[in-house]
This record gives C-alpha cells, structure tokens and sequence, in this order.
C-alpha cells in the first residue's frame, strides 16, 4: 500500500479519546443517581426517627397525666379475689391470718384497703363464737398498712379468757392486739353476762372495759345467775 493511501485512512479514522466519551458520561450519569438515592433515604431515615421520638414523647405525656379520683376509686370485676388470704404479725410477733369468702380491693391511693365478705381470722386473741365456719360477721374491711379489720353486721367472736361477744360493729386492731366497739354489745363469760353500749378488749382479752348503760348479771360456781342484777355505768373485767 501507498504512503497515500496509508495517510488517507488515517484521516477517516475518530481519535482515540472520542471512542470514551459516551462511556465516560454514562457512568457520571449512573453516580449521580446513586448519590441522589442515598440522599433521599437518609432524608426517609430521618422523618422516621423524628416521628417515632415523637409518638415516644406523646405516650409518655399521656402516662404522666393524673387520673381522676372517681376513675381512682372505680371497682370492676377484675379485682374480684376468692378465697383471699392475708398474713402478718402483731407488736408482739405473734402471726395472724386473715380470710374471708370474697375480697374486693380498692384502686389507687386506696389499694391496702380491701372489702371483705364473711371475713375469718386465725389468730391466738379471738376466736369465732358460734358462727359459721369460723365466720366473724357478715362483711368487713381490712387494712394492710394499719393492719386493722373493720367488722360489720352479725359481728361475733370469743376471747381467749372465755368471754362471747355480739354486736354489729367493731374494730380489731391486730398490730396492738386489741379490740373495741361502739356499737351496743352483748357479752357472755365463765363469770357472768354483760351489756353496754361500747367495748373494749385490751391485751389479748385479758382485759375488757364496759362503757354506756352497763348491765351486768353474776353467775355462781354452778353457772346459775346469782339474782341480782347490777346496772353500773362502766365496769371494767
């Protein structure tokens, strides 16, 4: 082939640097697109973190505000406990056990209170008089933090000493081992029967305290009545 020929061919010939061109740009254009998705799923990552702190934020706002006291005090079905059991120790360290057939514990500020329904308690002070299945009175309320038993209605029990009292209210109070009652009472022992309008049993029973209209009526040594009857306006066992 000619020198002509040759320098004529060469002429029609692209340079080398033109072949690249397209390839060049289609890989600028490839990285751009790259670089924009990556910017718009940080942005995405972003709205999601920001809305989920702030759903965090919404629910512990609504946590942090107080309940009302009638929605407090509310009492349903769920807190609803059979055969319920309550144990403790007085100032002494002797244990009780508190029972009853159904209890009822009230919300909120009120939780250590509980209602009871034919209560029951195991304990060395009292016993049960003649109730039913050791039942002390037809309901009552007790308190786990001042560990007290509110009796109410058909209220009977005996003391260790022997004494059978009936009455429609009274209190125990398990931590001081003791007992009282406002509430007109009837009382029967191994000395006698007594009424008043208010009670107290102190020291395990050892000692009772008689207030309002006090009536007393003795018994002799074979358990008959000894005649007289004697109104005092407080006695003392």
């Amino acid at each position: 082939m000619t020198a002509a020929t040759t320098d004529g061919l060469s002429a029609l010939q692209a340079p080398r640097h033109a072949r690249w061109e397209p390839r060049r740009a289609m890989h600028l254009s490839v990285a751009r697109r790259r670089s924009a998705f990556v910017r718009g799923l940080r942005v995405a990552l972003l709205a999601l973190a920001a809305a989920l702190a702030g759903w965090i934020v919404v629910q512990l706002a609504l946590g942090a505000i107080p309940r009302g006291e009638a929605e407090a005090e509310i009492v349903s079905e769920d807190v609803r406990m059979t055969n319920p059991r309550f144990t403790g120790r007085d100032a002494a360290g002797a244990p009780f056990v508190v029972t009853a057939d159904y209890a009822v514990r009230r919300r909120g500020d009120a939780a250590h209170l509980t209602e009871l329904e034919n209560p029951r308690l195991d304990y060395d002070m009292l016993e049960t008089a003649a109730g039913v299945e050791g039942v002390l009175a037809d309901s009552g309320l007790y308190d786990s933090l001042d560990r007290t038993l509110d009796l109410r209605a058909n209220v009977n029990f005996r003391t260790r000493t022997g004494y059978v009292f009936v009455t429609e209210n009274a209190r125990l109070h398990l931590r001081d081992n003791r007992v009282e009652g406002t509430s007109p009472v009837m009382g029967e022992g191994p000395m006698g029967a007594i009424s008043a309008n208010s009670f107290e049993v102190r020291d395990g029973g050892d000692h009772v305290i008689f207030e309002g209209d006090v009536r007393t009526r003795i018994y002799n040594r074979r358990g008959e009545t000894g005649g007289a009857q004697h109104d005092t306006p407080e006695g003392e066992n």
